[in-house]
């Protein structure tokens, strides 16, 4: 039904643009570039590289990730994202753009893995906007539903660039900053608890929040209930 739509994901931040587009049949997603933006404010060199892209790729939709709070309320960069698509929509008058939601789901990549920066740093947008991209295809392709469109999965990155999936269990906001309690996508994983930061770049840091942090035994406070809700003994964790 889409195999004659070429669609261009997009990953819109303050410096740079991640760009995908999708392969044959409207199936799949693949990386392809990221843009990077000398001002915030311009947004012409930015278009202007797209509609180069867009003319090499036969583009004929633009999906735009849409950052939203954990909570789906609308984030501070969502103003500017809805400011990016105004742009959009009078620089490609024929070019449709939809809005994604990016907040966490195998459809969101995060950008570091236990607060730190990975090999992974100059392509991280780009990465982005794969996810983007790829659940939008997902879902117009019926391979998900919309009522799991804010899933509970994340996939994270570590040091050496190995992929991991994690399932979010549980989440807590304490003192305007959220806190999430995860396991790894495996039988015999422990669960996890991490903090989520906005990093230099305006990007989502998971950082990892373990018994050699100061405010571990604040944190697990926090999801005591929901440790024992899941059945793990609070004696066996060491406090």
């Amino acid at each position: 039904m889409y195999c004659n739509q070429k669609y261009l994901g997009l990953d819109f931040g303050d410096k740079t643009i991640g760009v995908s587009v999708s392969g044959p049949g409207g199936k799949t997603a693949t990386g392809i570039t990221t843009l990077k933006r000398q001002d915030e404010t311009a947004f012409r060199p930015s278009l202007k590289a797209l509609k180069e892209i867009i003319r090499e790729y036969g583009v004929t939709d633009i999906v735009l990730g849409y950052p939203k709070h954990l909570d789906g309320s609308d984030s501070p960069r969502c103003k500017k994202t809805l400011e990016f698509k105004d742009k959009l929509n009078r620089y490609f008058k024929s070019i449709p753009v939809q809005l994604w939601d990016e907040r966490l789901s195998t459809r969101a990549v995060t950008r570091v893995f236990e607060g730190k920066r990975s090999r992974l740093k100059n392509h991280v947008d780009e990465m982005a906007a794969v996810y983007i991209l790829q659940g939008y295809l997902d879902n117009r392709n019926g391979e998900i539903q919309l009522e799991n469109e804010n899933d509970n999965t994340i996939v994270l990155f570590d040091d050496d660039d190995n992929e991991i999936k994690m399932e979010i269990l549980s989440s807590r906001i304490d003192g305007g900053v959220t806190y999430l309690l995860a396991v790894e996508d495996d039988e015999d994983a422990e669960v996890m608890l991490f903090k989520l930061t906005e990093g230099d770049d305006k990007d989502t840091i998971f950082e990892l929040v373990d018994e050699e942090d100061d405010d571990f035994d604040h944190v697990f406070e926090l999801f005591r209930d929901d440790y024992k809700t899941l059945g793990i003994e609070i004696d066996e964790i060491e406090l």
